[in-house]
Formats: structure tokens, sequence, C-alpha cells
């Protein structure tokens, strides 16, 4: 339960951290040189797709849906619900290796001194 909690916590903190630092050249769409690293990352986790052009479009949507400002919390959600045979863990995995591959310039600035997001996880 510990694990989820910090995994959860620690991809929304990234999630909810990543609007706040929106800003020029952010918004172009994500391109497709990482598409073999976000698969491979899915399958590391355990996470299955029946298509991978599939996958690649709901990774590469995350990235825009933070954009628009949809909140860590609600993004979980939208992904549980788009996709009801992923658990709360998964969705959260997902959202992170989406934003891993497809926005990590985003990931960057939520790394930032400014910019932590759920760092009492392990406490």
């Amino acid at each position: 339960m510990k694990l989820l909690l910090a995994l959860l916590g620690v991809s929304t903190g990234i999630i909810l951290a990543v609007p706040a630092h929106a800003g020029p050249g952010t918004d172009e769409p994500p391109g497709s040189d990482n598409n073999g690293v976000f698969l491979a990352d899915l399958q590391k986790v355990g996470i299955s797709y029946g298509d991978p052009n599939q996958a690649i479009s709901a990774g590469q949507a995350v990235c825009g849906l933070v954009n628009r400002g949809m909140s860590g919390l609600h993004l979980l959600k939208h992904l549980r619900e788009s996709n009801p045979a992923l658990t709360e863990s998964g969705a959260a995995q997902f959202a992170t290796i989406s934003a891993k591959s497809y926005c990590p310039r985003q990931l960057e600035e939520a790394e930032e001194p400014g910019g932590k997001g759920g760092d009492t996880a392990g406490e």
C-alpha cells in the first residue's frame, strides 16, 4: 500500500507541477522519436496494449491534457475510465512514462527547486 501511495504521490506531484510551468515551446505536439522507448517502458512495468499506435496516441495525449490544465487526479481518473483494465498504479505509471517520453522538458521543470511535487511520499 505504501508503494502505491508513493507512486501516486510522485506521479501526481509531477503531473500537478507541470501546468504551472507551461510556457513557450511546451505546447507543441510531442514527436515520435521516443515511441520505441515509450512502448518498451510500458512493457517493463507490465502495462500491456493491443495496438501500439493507440498506446502511443494515448501517451502523447497525456501531455496535451496536462498542458490544458487537467489536474493530476483528474488525469488518473480519466486514464482509468478510458482503460478499465488499468489499475490506479497502472494509470500513475502510464502517466509518468508518457510524460518522460513525450514531454520531458515539463518533467525537468517540475524537478527544479520551485517545482517539486510529492517529496513527502517517503515519510
